[in-house]
């Protein structure tokens, strides 16, 4: 995509591309590594096309966001921190132009602020690993249900 769409922008001297990647390309997590890692790619990707094409008018943004209601999350009820579609994208579209890597909501701003500045990288990687022990627990045992 990058190769079809950036030479027209750059003609133009204008364009935006917001590459969607995940709070989980922010720190390792265990479990999930390769999904992490290709999340993280896609941000480092991002970031520096975006350094490579500021100058030439184009906006590019890593956007990262925490869980939002949606199939693929199998959550259902919308909270403070985990917004539907429609509202995380509402806030996400206000952060073009302002940040070339966003959270896209403040409650995951927020979140990612703690989890990457606050927290030890020891602690988190702790955490983050009984959540996945956690989560996998349960599906086995669903899979073994049905």
């Amino acid at each position: 995509m990058t190769r079809l769409v950036l030479p027209r922008m750059v003609e133009r001297s204008k364009g935006v591309i917001l590459n969607v990647a995940s709070a989980s390309g922010m720190y390792p997590v265990p479990l999930l590594t390769l999904y992490s890692s290709s999340k993280a790619f896609v941000d480092f990707f991002s970031r520096g096309l975006e350094a490579e094409y500021k100058s030439k008018g184009i906006i590019i943004q890593s956007v990262l966001p925490f869980y939002v209601t949606t199939k693929l999350s199998k959550i259902r009820k919308a909270t403070l921190d985990i917004p539907t579609p429609e509202c995380y994208v509402k806030a996400q579209l206000g952060t073009v132009g302002l940040q070339t890597q966003s959270n896209g909501y403040f409650p995951h701003a927020v979140m990612g602020w703690v989890t990457t500045a606050l927290l030890p990288a020891k602690l988190l990687n702790k955490y983050v690993m009984s959540m996945g022990l956690s989560q996998r627990a349960r599906y086995l045992k669903k899979q073994k249900q049905g």
